[in-house]
């Protein structure tokens, strides 16, 4: 009785054990997703051959999202590792060398040797191929004559608006975003449009912007020839109504709007799907292309035609977030530091900014948010920015470095270039009661009182 006993004991034990060791089994198993669950249900041996090779091919084949690696040696990481290599979107499993555009376009003034080295080491920093874009000198003499035909069109174009208002003609102007020069009516609404084209200057049939183009694509821009080659630009096309003069559109503004739609054109000739447009003086995030490959999953159901990955000054963060907690709909996003294209959006911001009516009136930077805010443009903001602009030297625009606006990046890349040639970093410290950086008192003061 007793050994029958102590026998149907440990039996039981063993039973009780065996249990325990599959609902553990159970357990463990549930955790693995179902297609990998299935495969390691069919094969355990194949399935972990399997999951070390997709590991291998994955750390060799992406460069822009490496597996976390575990010093320890312990398997702590594996599942992290598996799902890594097993979900992630396809723009985030392989390195693309143009960030899943068709071309990266860098503007930069051919003299400006310094600014494309310092671009192309951003470039090998992230393993990417840019195309620089000629921009355009300031002193060049057309660059006069693009302002007379301004001075022109904005003459008759203030007429037509005083009459189909009914106002003072001297009460129209400013070079605020949303300012008059950009309407697409003469009146404030939208009923009263412009003629097809200016009457002004009917030597340059159709008209004036054409054209200029027609000189564009000869290569023949040199003999278009200012009437007054002594005209001060800034002086013929002062808007009175404005009172920040940093606003007055000078010859830096009419050859940096013409530097941007010409970026736009190689968007059209090259047929490109998509482009990243940028300026040659920024800096971009680590993580920018993990970031924007996310990013850009996001979007493609959008209908999107423009997204800033790089702006200034905006008041981004007040439009709902769209399938990301950095995307939001554009509200007013000043600078062009960074800006992505497709194809349809390049021709539709073409056709806007080219419309011999509004053409090189004011900064093409404020062009741009002008027409977000006309509802003409399906337009997207990151937010924060993913690009800043350095401002560590001579703006070739304004005096200085530009404006005081001053962004920041989670991890710079110019940084970490710095700390790899053992030169000094400096980083900014937060102290209590110091002088605030424009970019928060600006959205502080629009969040609190503006909404």
């Amino acid at each position: 009785m007793v050994g029958t006993s102590s026998g149907g004991g440990r039996g039981g034990a063993f039973f009780l054990c065996l249990g325990l060791a599959l609902l553990s089994l159970v357990g463990l198993v549930s955790l693995i997703p179902r297609e990998p669950l299935h495969a390691f249900l069919s094969s355990p041996t194949h399935f972990y051959t399997e999951y070390a090779h997709a590991i291998a091919h994955a750390n060799s084949s992406r460069s822009n999202a490496p597996l976390l690696r575990d010093p320890t040696g312990s398997d702590l990481l594996a599942f992290r590792n598996h799902l890594e290599a097993s979900t992630s979107i396809p723009m985030q499993a392989t390195h693309s060398p143009t960030l899943t555009f068709t071309h990266i376009y860098v503007l930069s003034l051919p003299t400006r040797l310094d600014r494309r080295a310092e671009i192309n080491q951003l470039a090998r920093a992230h393993g990417l191929d840019v195309t620089f874009v000629d921009a355009a000198y300031k002193n060049e003499p057309w660059i006069k004559w693009v302002a007379e035909r301004v001075q022109e069109v904005r003459q008759e174009r203030l007429q037509l608006m005083a009459q189909a208002r009914k106002v003072d003609a001297k009460t129209i102007g400013g070079l605020h975003v949303g300012n008059s020069w950009l309407t697409q009516s003469a009146d404030t609404a939208g009923k009263v449009p412009f003629p097809a084209r200016p009457q002004v200057a009917p030597e340059y049939a159709p008209d004036w912007i054409a054209h200029l183009h027609k000189h564009v694509r000869a290569g023949t821009l040199s003999s278009l020839v200012p009437k007054d080659p002594n005209l001060n630009i800034t002086a013929a096309l002062y808007d009175p109504v404005e009172s920040i003069d940093g606003r007055q559109v000078n010859e830096g503004v009419i050859s940096t709007f013409y530097g941007h739609t010409k970026a736009m054109r190689l968007i059209l000739e090259n047929k490109d799907e998509s482009a990243l447009i940028i300026e040659d003086d920024v800096d971009f995030e680590w993580d920018l292309e993990r970031l924007w490959s996310r990013m850009e999953w996001k979007l493609k159901k959008s209908g999107w035609e423009l997204a800033l990955l790089g702006h200034c000054w905006g008041r981004e963060l007040i439009r709902p977030e769209y399938r990301h907690p950095h995307i939001h709909g554009s509200s007013v996003p000043l600078c062009l530091h960074a800006y992505a294209l497709t194809h349809d959006g390049a021709a539709h911001l073409l056709s806007l900014l080219e419309n011999p009516w509004t053409a090189y009136q004011t900064a093409v930077d404020t062009a741009v948010p002008s027409f977000i805010t006309f509802g003409l443009l399906k337009s997207f903001s990151i937010e924060p920015p993913l690009v800043i602009q350095r401002k560590d030297g001579p703006s070739d625009i304004q005096s200085g470095v530009g404006s005081k606006w001053h962004g920041l990046l989670m991890d710079s890349t110019v940084d970490r270039i710095r700390r790899a040639e053992g030169l000094e970093v400096l980083e900014e410290e937060w102290v209590d009661g110091a002088p605030l950086d424009p970019a928060l008192k600006w959205r502080h003061f629009h969040f609190m009182y503006t909404q």
